[in-house]
């Protein structure tokens, strides 16, 4: 746990979602209200015989103290990505798993202005295409999900067809104008999660969490109007060169050449897979 921060009461909100699955919501938009989003959605899901994390938060709160709050199964911290704001408790838990592409940048400590240092956490188990994490009871079955991240993940939970997106789907200000970013990807993952009959509700990574799985639809015609250039934009000054497109119930992060006719050919299309140590959003 980070000192340094006004922590009064538990630095978590923290709500029951569904039968054996809780939100943790960790308020990134007390320390960092720049980065237009107000909180990091983590969800504990618990089986019969073990409970599984889904991603840590900043490690600004006692995280793996507010699991044990509701639960006294063995944890599992499963990262949908590596970037800080999904990974900062990770050190925190002995069984931490993440996508191969990703798994190098959870080996490093660095730090992040307005939160704090990012301890290294290395993985102690890869996440990949098709493996289901059994909890007993339920499973958890991984998708990889790339597009804001190369190595980002998705998590389908057996017992009620709950989808945990994290920041590949959700109803707030979408960052996709990082290196780390591959708007081709994101492209098939919005259409691999629109399309699969077994999603009833999605949960993504900020906000407000439970969404209904149509949403991915309506953020897959949303690029598109960006990339058309037919979309209400504003500057977004945290970023310089990037640009907000606004779409009433969230809104897309782009750089402003993503705009031109030739990128937005690109995205149409097979693009090559980018990585980076971006340790942004």
């Amino acid at each position: 746990m980070k000192m340094g921060h006004d922590m009064p009461g538990d630095w978590f909100e923290t709500r029951a979602i569904a039968p054996g699955v809780w939100v943790l919501r960790d308020p990134i938009g007390r320390v960092a209200p720049e980065y237009d989003v107000s909180v990091v959605n983590l969800y504990l899901v618990e089986g019969t015989e073990r409970a599984a994390l889904i991603d840590s938060g900043m490690g600004i709160g006692d995280v793996a103290a507010a699991c044990r709050r509701l639960t006294d199964k063995p944890l599992i911290n499963l990262c949908t990505h590596s970037h800080w704001d999904h990974v900062g408790g990770t050190y925190q838990f002995a069984d931490r798993r993440i996508h191969a592409a990703e798994a190098e940048r959870l080996r490093e400590t660095y730090e992040v202005e307005q939160v704090g240092p990012i301890r290294a956490a290395p993985a102690t188990g890869l996440l990949a295409e098709g493996d289901v994490i059994d909890l007993g009871g339920r499973s958890l079955a991984v998708w990889h999900t790339p597009g804001h991240s190369p190595g980002h993940v998705s998590l389908l939970d057996s017992a009620t067809g709950s989808l945990f997106c994290a920041d590949t789907c959700y109803a707030g200000t979408l960052w996709f104008q990082t290196a780390d970013a591959n708007l081709a990807d994101w492209r098939r993952s919005l259409e691999r999660i629109a399309g699969d009959a077994r999603v009833r509700t999605l949960y993504g990574g900020h906000e407000e969490p439970a969404h209904e799985p149509a949403l991915a639809r309506r953020v897959l015609a949303a690029l598109d109007e960006a990339l058309a250039g037919r979309s209400r934009w504003v500057e977004f000054p945290a970023d310089p060169g990037t640009r907000k497109h606004l779409f009433g119930e969230f809104s897309i992060l782009l750089r402003a050449e993503e705009n031109s006719p030739q990128r937005t050919r690109r995205y149409t299309e097979e693009a090559p897979r980018g990585g980076s140590n971006s340790t942004s959003m």
